[in-house]
């Protein structure tokens, strides 16, 4: 029999269960769990079970972060607990499949193939009707354990069984454990095998073939799976962006920046704080004025104030230097009423000096008048001032701003 023959390798092929990555202690369960022996694991459970007050799901979802802590101290005793669960099931006579797919859900987040294995062998003995989930969850178990080979087989084994046909969740499972393994080639084969089965792969699943084909190298994949995750219309998430820019940026195709920022705007797509950091950069030191002033656009909605601080003050700087006069004006304005301050002296002289080449000293006294509250006005500030006014023989303002720079303590 398939079921049977599968079941020969799963066990031939298991491997053992890898260290646990996570630390510590949290909740009164887990605490209590830490500090009982070994041989009181069983019976602290049964008198927690007995106080419950709610159903089964409830009493799993507080220990559910608690066992993940439980086997980084004590692998034998998150054992013990879930072992403990699956005998009251049996005890109890449930013929119910979720309860068991629920241990054997657990069984991967703590890596123990063998009482995944276990459970699923207790439900074929009790002739409980198998489903496509519990398949799903001992899918990940041996996934979790890097039995890749059992995983496989039960993959095949699931095929020719009704009622219990791979889904989605199969092989998003199967594809992003391949990522992890780093190869292309199979991430490619059940990718394609999850589109000839009509399933469309989740935004985790694309991630993993995204951020995969990147790292190995394999932009061309990378990018073909992106422009099919957007032409089904889902939305990227950060860790997909942040791999489509790279790509773009190694690319070094012309306007690729302004082609990714426009089809950000266009999708409505959401940028973290990292990716905003590397566009801003990227505008920043390439100073292509466009692009800054498409990715302002963007963060202005609240991404974060450093960057829009930024990209304000380096529009500034573009403006002035080129002396568009107005175009900056309306930059410092824009950023002003949208509460961000001048945060570098150097902005403000460059500022000053275009004021200057304009030969536009009403305007200039304006802007000093709007920031004279809010900012001070260093030596070199007074300085560039001095200067412009003597060149020009404006006397008045001259001899006003020495008396300024007096009462500011500057000689």
């Amino acid at each position: 029999m398939a079921l049977a023959a599968a079941r020969r390798r799963l066990w031939r092929g298991m491997g053992t269960a890898a260290a646990a990555a996570a630390s510590g202690t949290e909740g009164t369960l887990l605490a209590r769990l830490v500090s009982e022996p070994e041989s009181r694991v069983k019976a602290t459970m049964e008198e927690v079970a007995s106080s419950a007050q709610h159903r089964d799901g409830g009493f799993w979802e507080p220990l559910a972060a608690a066992l993940l802590r439980l086997r980084a101290s004590s692998p034998t005793k998150a054992h013990l607990v879930l072992e403990w669960k699956l005998e009251k099931l049996l005890k109890e006579e449930i013929h119910d499949c979720e309860p068991y797919s629920t241990i054997i859900g657990f069984c991967a987040q703590t890596r123990n193939a063998a009482l995944a294995m276990r459970a699923f062998e207790c439900v074929e003995a009790r002739g409980i009707h198998l489903n496509t989930g519990i398949f799903n969850a001992l899918v990940n178990t041996f996934l979790s354990v890097g039995d890749l080979l059992s995983a496989v087989t039960l993959y095949e084994t699931m095929e020719d069984m009704d009622g219990c046909k791979p889904d989605s969740t199969t092989y998003d499972s199967l594809i992003s454990a391949f990522s992890l393994l780093g190869s292309g080639h199979a991430m490619m084969s059940w990718y394609v095998a999850a589109k000839n089965a009509g399933f469309t792969p989740s935004i985790q699943a694309f991630e993993s073939l995204i951020t995969g084909f990147f790292r190995l190298n394999m932009l061309d994949d990378a990018k073909t799976v992106f422009e099919e995750m957007i032409s089904l219309g889902i939305k990227p998430n950060s860790a997909i962006l942040e791999a489509n820019l790279e790509m773009l940026s190694r690319k070094e195709e012309a306007n690729t920046v302004r082609d990714f920022l426009k089809r950000v705007s266009d999708g409505n797509w959401e940028l973290n704080k990292a990716t905003v950091g590397r566009l801003t950069r990227i505008c920043l030191d390439g100073g292509e004025i466009d692009e800054m002033e498409q990715l302002l656009a963007l963060i202005q909605k609240g991404t974060d104030l450093s960057f829009e601080t930024q990209l304000h003050h380096g529009i500034i700087r573009f403006y002035a230097k080129a002396d568009r006069l107005a175009d900056m004006e309306d930059a410092f304005c824009r950023m002003l009423d949208n509460g961000v301050m001048f945060m570098c002296p150097e902005d403000v002289e460059v500022i000053i000096c275009s004021y200057f080449r304009h030969k536009e000293f009403d305007r200039l006294d304006l802007f000093l008048n709007r920031i004279r509250s809010f900012f001070k006005l260093n030596r070199s500030i007074y300085d560039i001032l001095v200067a412009g006014y003597r060149k020009f023989d404006l006397l008045e303002r001259l001899h006003s701003t020495i008396n300024d720079m007096r009462q500011a303590g500057f000689a």
